[in-house]
């Protein structure tokens, strides 16, 4: 657009030159007016460009939550809670809110370009008109000729018509340079976190993860996440972490893959700050399963593969990750198995029956998948599973579990779960409460202290129990299981 608004300038340039010496010839003086006329249109259409690119970068906003809107009402995820709870009306309205927002916005820019270029071919109706009286007039007395008022209308309406496309192409680049400029503060806007000019490629870990004294919060204006946690995590060692709903510990996960940096304190990998590393090997290092874990709209195979792009073809090694995670008999089932497309997001109204075009699989089905996708990477330096079975049920869960602890001997482990059970083998349990590390030690010990860990594990052990005696017998029937 820029190039094309460019080569326009250059037409009209050409164009206003050749109108301009031939009206120089009947009236230097009246050519100068007509020039000078074309500034105030000049520095209006500069104004009008500039305040609507101003107005586009304003709607950015509104129009991404009228997107956001419109795409509850249409999408599949949502669908379930958007009719049972009766929320059709409501984002629809909040969706033509927004759209009538922009809309509003749009048209009192569209009034204000109407008014000022109408001001504006006023403004050159004038000068046209003024010069068609002086013509006449100096044609009546003698000063030129008949074909001269001739020459002098026909060079005014030119210059006039190529100085008019000048300006426009003008304002045309002028507008789609500012647009190009929102497009820079996207692309070339810095990194979210600070690095180094130089960062260290991660090393193997050899020795451990170290926490000292990190302190956390999303902004100055957030509360504290993380309170002076100060935490050691051994190679080769498994350390669960135990803490009730908002106690930070979805936060450290963050820290640990670099997502963010602390605010306080530092991480250590092997005695080097996280900070002097470069964030891509060391996220090379790592595999986990997040709570929120990704359902990606690609075929089956591509969904455990992408967790190691460079083994995103090595299809043994995508069943064993599938087996591992106890989703391989459900894949082979599929319509074209491993390449079946596990979503129904590219049908056309022609084939929406045939499920050869794409299947829905189930929660349970979705959480083996992710898991399946970080067991895909080979022997990681550190795996994180945050809630990696928590939508599976509890056989399941037991045979996943068991997998898990198989793959991860002699790997570093961090694990986090509400369930008890899950990580009650950890060689190292810590619990995080309000921000800050509250106990920390193997299960039995921290049975025995009676803190909140032995709250929290003896609540849900009676959840499985009718009265005190069963529950004093369940980790004496937990170990013999």
């Amino acid at each position: 657009m820029v190039v094309n608004s460019g080569l326009q300038v250059v037409g009209g340039a050409l164009t206003v030159a050749g109108f301009v010496a031939t009206l120089v010839v009947v009236s230097p003086v009246m050519t100068a007016i007509v020039l000078t006329s074309s500034i105030p249109v000049l520095i209006a259409e500069l104004g009008l460009s500039r305040r609507r690119g101003a107005m586009e970068w304003q709607l950015g906003p509104a129009e991404r939550r009228e997107f956001f809107y419109s795409s509850l009402l249409t999408e599949v995820n949502a669908a379930k809670e958007v009719r049972l709870y009766g929320l059709s009306d409501f984002l629809r309205g909040r969706m033509l809110t927004e759209r009538h927002a922009s809309d509003s916005a749009r048209r009192a820019m569209d009034l204000r370009e109407t008014w000022t270029q109408g001001g504006l071919s006023l403004l050159g109706a004038a000068v046209v008109g003024g010069g068609l009286v002086w013509a006449v007039r100096a044609a009546t007395q003698g000063e030129i000729s008949v074909g001269d008022v001739s020459l002098f209308v026909g060079g005014v309406m030119g210059v006039q018509g190529a100085v008019g496309g000048l300006i426009a192409g003008f304002a045309g680049a002028h507008h789609q340079l500012l647009m190009f400029d929102h497009y820079r503060r996207i692309v070339e806007s810095g990194p979210d976190l600070p690095l180094q000019a130089r960062p260290r490629p991660a090393p193997t870990l050899r020795q451990g993860i170290e926490l000292r004294d990190v302190w956390f919060r999303y902004s100055d204006n957030h509360p504290w996440v993380l309170r002076g946690v100060s935490l050691h995590i051994p190679h080769g060692r498994a350390v669960g972490l135990v803490g009730r709903n908002g106690a930070g510990k979805s936060t450290l996960v963050k820290l640990l893959c670099r997502f963010y940096d602390p605010t306080r304190g530092a991480i250590y990998w092997d005695g080097i700050d996280l900070r002097e590393l470069d964030p891509v090997t060391l996220r090379r290092r790592l595999a986990g399963v997040f709570q929120d874990y990704m359902e990606y709209d690609l075929t089956a195979a591509e969904n455990i593969g992408i967790g190691d792009l460079d083994g995103l073809g090595d299809r043994n090694r995508i069943i064993a990750a599938a087996r591992r995670a106890g989703i391989h008999d459900k894949l082979v089932e599929l319509p074209h198995g491993y390449r079946t497309l596990l979503s129904r997001l590219f049908m056309s109204e022609s084939d929406k029956g045939d499920a050869e075009t794409g299947v829905v699989v189930s929660g349970g089905q979705w959480q083996r998948l992710a898991l399946a996708r970080a067991l895909f990477r080979d022997q990681p330096d550190l795996m994180i599973l945050d809630e990696p079975t928590s939508g599976l049920d509890a056989e399941a869960e037991s045979r996943i579990h068991e997998q898990m602890r198989r793959h991860r001997e002699g790997c570093t482990s961090l694990l986090i779960s509400h369930r008890m059970s899950s990580i009650r083998d950890a060689d190292h349990i810590v619990v995080i409460d309000e921000g800050a590390l509250a106990e920390q030690g193997k299960h039995d010990d921290l049975v025995a202290r009676g803190g909140i860990y032995a709250g929290l594990f003896r609540m849900q052990a009676a959840g499985y129990a009718d009265d005190d005696a069963v529950t004093e017998r369940i980790p004496a029937v937990r170990r013999m299981l």
